[in-house]
Parts: C-alpha cells; structure tokens; sequence
C-alpha cells in the first residue's frame, strides 16, 4: 500500500466521480480506476459498490477512509518537520464542523495580520481534540463540546444548529409537507457520527429531551466523516442529525432535505475556542488566541451570549 494509492482513495470518496477525482489530481481516469483496483486487490475486500449510474462507499470503505485521514496527516506532519524546522507554526485541533465550515474563516482573518505562521490542522472528534489539548499535543482547539477538564478553558465563539436531513425524494418531500414531530422522525433509519463526536452527543441529548428511547433508533450506519455521512444520506441509505451550517449548500442545491427541529432542547450547541491555561504558549500563539477579529468573521461567525 501506498501514499499515493491512499489519495486517489480519499479523493474519490469525497468526489463519488472518477472524472472529477482525475481532474483534481491531474491524473487520467483508467488510472483512478486502476489504483482503486490494486487497493481492492491488496485489501482482498470491495472499496466501493459501483454501477452505471452511481458509485456507494462499503463499510470497509468507510473504515479504510478515517484510517488513510490520519496516515496522510501523519506524513505532512513528518515532511514539514525536516522541511521547515524553524518556521512558526500553530497547531489548531478541530472537530468535524469548525474544521470544515468556521476554521476557514477564522485562519483567513488570522493570516491577514499574520501572513508568516504557518497554521497546521489536525481533525478529530470534538473529545480527542480537548485530550489533545489537555496534553499539549495541539495548541488550540475547536469544538462542539465542552468538558471538565483541569487543563482547559473554553470559550464560545459560535453558535451552532442541527436539523434533521434526508434525501430530496418524493417519500421524503411527502414526510416534510406533513410537519412530522420528532418522535415520527426517530422511526426513520439514522447514520450517526462515531463515540466521542460532539454531534452524536447532542443528537443523543435531543432524543432523550423528547423522551424516545435511543435503544430503539434504527441505526442503519456508524460513520466519522460528515462529507460521507452527506453523500450516504443524499443518496437515500439513511437520514441523520447534522450541523444546519454542513448542509447549507446540499440543501440550497436541492440534494438534501432539511427538517428544522423547532423549538427544542438542545437544538442549539456552542462551539468552543479551548486552550491549555497551564501553558505559557509563544507569542505567535497568544496572537491567535487574542485575535478577536478572527472569532468575529463577517457572516461566517455571529456573536451571542454563552447559555
């Protein structure tokens, strides 16, 4: 198995096209299809289900893409260490939805006063990026959770909402129009994120608020990816709680079907800016973590008062 074997994987589960994972990667398309099937080979299982007209991630897929995640950000993390051994770096921990949605923004506002540091990202769920910080194996972090941590200060810098999302078909046109409560909700099958995400917590929290009983939900998959959970969901395998602001543009495009949840507990989660306290951390990190415009981005961040 090889590096580049495990990113022409990754790319073409986050891309679901071959043509669109060549592009990107400036190869040609047989040789999408020719890695895949040497990783298959090698793997002696299917990566993906294909057919004419779409293409599925499997199970051993969906493992094998956390699993190439973290070996690829290994290898950055080495190669940038004998290529820039002085540079200032940052190292920021984010989970899922900061990473992919808010770090953006905040690192685009820090880079402009800042243009030198160099800013490392390391996703994880929202509680192995607190441990993380907790050991100082990070120096920041972003996440939807906050724990007691001895270690650790939080600080909200977002406010976060979930809806329920299905696929955009006509069972699902039909279960919206008819204004389901959440008990009705909770009969559909669910993908939900992995132990330790701070999504799959307030889902948890959410249900229980309505007194449904989380033994019985039909959970049809188990998955650490957000991208893949939106793919899987788009393509009618499951519905899912998720973060209003991951779908946004799946649902303006119509792929997806966003059920708001109304006036519920637990509806709503802060996102947390957390740090070590203990730490006396180098300037070009007390920069970041005092960079109230970055925490203040346009439309992509919002103040508001922590519960």
């Amino acid at each position: 198995m090889e590096f580049k074997q495990l990113e022409v994987f990754s790319k073409l589960v986050e891309n679901l096209s071959f043509s669109t994972t060549a592009a990107e990667l400036n190869i040609s398309q047989p040789t999408v299809s020719l890695t895949l099937k040497q990783l298959e080979e090698e793997l002696d299982t299917p990566l993906f289900l294909r057919s004419t007209r779409e293409l599925k991630l499997t199970e051993a897929g969906s493992k094998l893409y956390g699993e190439a995640k973290n070996i690829l950000a290994e290898r950055d993390k080495i190669i940038e260490k004998f290529i820039h051994p002085e540079r200032k770096v940052i190292t920021i921990g984010a989970s899922t939805i900061p990473a992919g949605y808010l770090l953006p923004a905040i690192v685009r506002e820090f880079k402009k006063k800042h243009p030198d540091i160099y800013i490392k990202v390391e996703e994880k769920n929202s509680l192995e990026t607190i441990k993380k910080v907790s050991l100082n194996t990070v120096d920041i972090g972003i996440v939807g959770m906050k724990v007691e941590d001895e270690n650790c200060e939080f600080l909200p810098i977002y406010k976060d909402e979930f809806v329920f999302i299905s696929a955009n078909n006509a069972y699902y046109q039909k279960l919206k129009k008819s204004n389901p409560d959440l008990k009705r909700i909770a009969e559909e099958p669910f993908i939900i994120r992995e132990a330790g995400s701070a999504v799959k917590q307030n889902m948890e929290l959410i249900l229980k608020s309505q007194k449904i009983d989380l033994n019985s939900i039909n959970i049809s998959a188990s998955i650490n990816d957000t991208e893949v959970i939106k793919q899987l969901t788009a393509e009618g395998l499951g519905t899912s709680f998720i973060s209003k602001i991951a779908v946004a543009d799946m649902v303006k495009n119509k792929k997806l079907i966003a059920f708001e949840l109304g006036d519920i507990p637990h509806q709503y989660r802060n996102i947390y800016l957390v740090w070590n306290k203990k730490i006396n951390y180098a300037s070009h990190i007390k920069d970041f973590l005092n960079c109230t415009e970055c925490f203040k981005v346009k439309k992509e961040l919002k103040n508001f008062e922590d519960d």
